[in-house]
């Protein structure tokens, strides 16, 4: 097969510029990123596994964020060859601020789809099954403990890092911003088809892949709106510790529940988006290029 430089099998995967073209970059990201849960996070796991289960669920989680940024600064320096500022994980003044007004926003977001679905009729009040077990089996510390590294460094940290900050990036070098932000919803959301969160259905699969787009439009608005990923990273985090856990969703109601939290998600993405816009004007049309 002739894969030399100018032959056609070629520019289908690398460009005028001589890089991966982004298709193919946002493939080996989305790749990585899965090599990095299923394969560092189980690995880490298992050499651990001798270890108390909070101890070796840590060395894992702190595995999986790591190898997470080993990752993206991977691609960024060999694929992209480009700077790592593009990627906007700014270590300043604003950065704890940011991740502590995320964490707020998204626990008040959730309270209100929370009471939205209890008014609704779609969910009651309570302790989710899976964290009722969890504190019977392995006591409130350790719970609490075990769900802080979930969200933060299995979840939020690489998912923002590499969905919000190296996708968003590349992206961000060719499409216009508004475009940037749907596409990068679109992605995120298609990765949670896989997802279940009490699934049982095709309907209800799809319904949560659908509702996790709206997720992360919301976090693609926080990307675009404080130009960095602290704002994300803490509504990631809030937002994944307090939903689905303080609410039980009647049998047969899931979709409309789920359908509940992504027209609130949508809200806060539109809100969000409101307020940036009356304070600092954002050209939707513009592309925000890649540095």
């Amino acid at each position: 097969m002739d894969i030399m430089p100018g032959s056609g099998t070629s520019r289908v995967f690398v460009g005028h510029d001589r890089r991966l073209r982004l298709a193919w970059r946002i493939v080996l990201a989305w790749m990585g990123f899965f090599a990095c849960l299923l394969v560092v996070g189980v690995a880490v796991k298992v050499v651990t596994s001798w270890l108390p289960a909070v101890i070796s669920n840590a060395a894992a989680s702190v595995g999986i964020a790591a190898s997470a940024l080993g990752l993206v600064w991977l691609l960024r320096r060999h694929v992209d060859r480009r700077t790592w500022s593009g990627i906007r994980l700014n270590l300043d003044r604003a950065a704890i601020p940011h991740l502590l007004f995320g964490i707020v926003l998204a626990g008040v977001v959730s309270m209100v789809a929370a009471a939205a679905t209890v008014q609704l009729g779609f969910a009651d009040w309570g302790w989710s099954t899976d964290t009722t077990q969890d504190v019977a089996t392995k006591g409130l510390a350790v719970t609490i403990i075990l769900i802080a590294l979930s969200t933060v460094l299995v979840q939020a940290f690489p998912e923002e890092l590499v969905f919000r900050g190296y996708m968003y990036a590349n992206l961000g070098a060719t499409l216009p911003l508004w475009a940037t932000v749907v596409s990068s919803a679109l992605i995120f959301g298609s990765m949670h088809v896989v997802s279940s969160q009490g699934a049982t259905t095709v309907a209800e699969h799809a319904i949560y892949a659908v509702a996790a787009t709206g997720f992360g439009l919301m976090l693609a608005a926080c990307r675009t709106v404080s130009g960095a990923l602290w704002l994300g990273i803490g509504f990631h985090s809030g937002f994944d510790v307090c939903n689905n856990r303080i609410t039980v969703v009647h049998q047969g109601a899931f979709i409309p529940a789920w359908l509940t939290v992504l027209a609130i998600l949508i809200a806060t993405a539109a809100f969000t988006i409101a307020v940036r816009q009356w304070r600092a004007p954002v050209d939707w049309q513009a592309i925000p290029g890649d540095t």
